[in-house]
């Protein structure tokens, strides 16, 4: 599953940020090593950047750097950034922002900045966002043109024939792949991004990084905090990812975490008669019911197109993202599919696959997998996935196998993971404020009170609710205490847990 704070806007009021996300692992976790051509006391190149106006308020400007860190004199690649000038006065600092993914944007985050953060927040800081390289308009990894036959597998499959066509369309998809893209495939590490994070913080004339990152995007400050301890001012990590984690392991968790909130909004249809799906009080086995349905043959979709389990399984997803706020959408939409009608459920899944209207999809997912990937150890091979699969289905019936396997990509990948799991301690950093929800049903908040203890410096602000993360949700205690924090570095309560 990718990780994304944004996904449920996209799929439900905006395009705000990855647009998309296999509905795989984030297979980002990992311990950070410390590059052998890079160090904490590399000053980076100070290159002032060259802002032009750019629509709504924006500036937009890019930025070289390295394709390779192990060559700073080789080829170079460019980085796409925007700025939101803060509201009033003088600005406290530049506030570097990531949506999570793998493959969120961050110019489309800070596009929609007004619309996502508090005003506060908006009015004591430049807000900065780029686009991670591999991702959206810095050197984009491309891949097949058109994605449809991929999302349209079922990725729990039931038989040898299903087994076969995932694993043989997957190593087309990969081998598209590396023929539109693989100059840049070996190099779009989170490693490389931290150490392209740092050349930003240089660029903006900031002596010390000030950071905020979502999902993913917890990883990417993780690791900065590691490689340049003595360059962070602050970070704010919400929606924890744990780096100690294996793949498998994350998978698991992840698809616990759906599992459960698919119950809860079981429960909650099965008490409310008006719930579109409420199914003579029993949402649960019609649900089952459906989905089987689903398996067995493809519904009417948009257009010509059918709703078949893959995309019926990222549609039931996307609204889950948001918790008690995404069951509203959720339960007409099963309902419609029910009668036949599997164009909502399939309008979810689009938002969070970054596809169009005219068939065209956006390069989030093609980063999803090559970041993915490449950050990462994975199982090797058909037999590995479909026993990982299996493991992961035993414990996550609904979502196990299709979680698992839609990070099938990274089994036949044909560059090697740059990062092993393990935990991220970075040594001398000032005070890391982590984030967590504690029904968080993509990150769960196991994971931030994991990385909150690996982190020398780290300290916890958790919350309640369903959601996947918590800052810029209007929620006055936890906005509050995150921005007091950005703003004078001081720290929320110890074990304070918002209501």
């Amino acid at each position: 599953m990718r990780t994304n704070r944004w996904l449920p806007s996209c799929a439900l009021v905006l395009i705000a940020g990855i647009g998309a996300g296999a509905f795989g692992s984030p297979l980002t976790a990992g311990a950070a090593k410390q590059p052998s051509t890079t160090t904490a006391t590399t000053a980076a190149p100070s290159v002032a950047l060259r802002w032009k106006r750019c629509g709504s308020g924006l500036q937009c400007a890019t930025l070289s750097v390295p394709l390779d860190y192990s060559r700073p004199n080789g080829p170079a690649i460019k980085l796409a950034l925007n700025r939101r000038r803060a509201g009033s006065g003088k600005p406290v600092a530049s506030l570097l922002v990531n949506p999570g993914g793998p493959g969120g944007s961050g110019l489309e985050l800070v596009a929609n900045a007004s619309a996502q953060f508090p005003k506060k927040l908006l009015r004591r800081f430049d807000i900065v966002g780029w686009d991670p390289r591999g991702t959206g308009e810095s050197a984009p990894v491309r891949c097949a043109r058109n994605l449809d036959p991929v999302f349209h597998l079922d990725y729990s499959p039931d038989n040898a024939a299903e087994v076969a066509k995932l694993a043989d369309t997957t190593k087309t998809l990969v081998g598209s792949c590396n023929t539109r893209s693989g100059t840049v495939l070996p190099h779009v590490s989170s490693l490389n991004t931290a150490q392209d994070m740092d050349r930003i913080r240089a660029a903006l004339g900031e002596e010390k990084l000030t950071y905020l990152g979502y999902s993913y995007g917890t990883f990417l400050g993780a690791l900065y905090a590691n490689l340049f301890p003595s360059r962070v001012r602050a970070l704010v990590l919400d929606g924890a990812i744990d780096p100690a984690l294996s793949v498998e392991q994350v998978v698991i968790e992840q698809a616990q975490g759906l599992e459960k909130a698919l119950a809860l909004f079981f429960a909650h249809c099965k008490s409310d008669k008006s719930c579109a799906f409420y199914n003579g009080g029993d949402p649960a086995a019609a649900f089952d019911a459906l989905a089987a349905k689903v398996d067995r043959s493809p519904i009417r979709g948009i257009g010509r197109r059918k709703l078949g389990p893959g995309e019926f399984d990222l549609g039931v997803t996307t609204p889950l993202y948001e918790g008690v706020d995404g069951w509203d959408a959720l339960a007409p939409a099963l309902a419609a599919a029910q009668d036949g009608d599997g164009s909502e459920l399939m309008r979810f899944s689009d938002a969070y696959t970054g596809r169009h209207s005219d068939g065209t999809y956006d390069n989030s997912q093609p980063a999803f997998w090559a970041i993915g990937c490449i950050d990462s150890p994975n199982p090797q091979g058909t037999l590995a996935f479909e026993a990982a699969a299996a493991r992961a289905a035993a414990v996550a019936p609904h979502f196990g196998a299709s979680t698992m396997n839609l990070g099938i990509p990274c089994a036949f990948w044909p560059y090697p993971a740059v990062i092993q799991p393990g935990p991220i301690h970075a040594p001398g950093a000032p005070p890391i404020l982590v984030v967590g929800t504690l029904d968080d049903p993509i990150t769960p908040v196991a994971w931030a009170k994991a990385l909150a203890s690996e982190l020398q410096s780290g300290h916890l602000l958790l919350t309640e609710g369903e959601g996947h993360s918590a800052f810029g949700r209007l929620n006055s205690c936890v906005d509050n205490h995150v921005i007091d924090y950005l703003t004078t570095l001081k720290l929320p309560p110890e074990g304070l847990v918002c209501k």
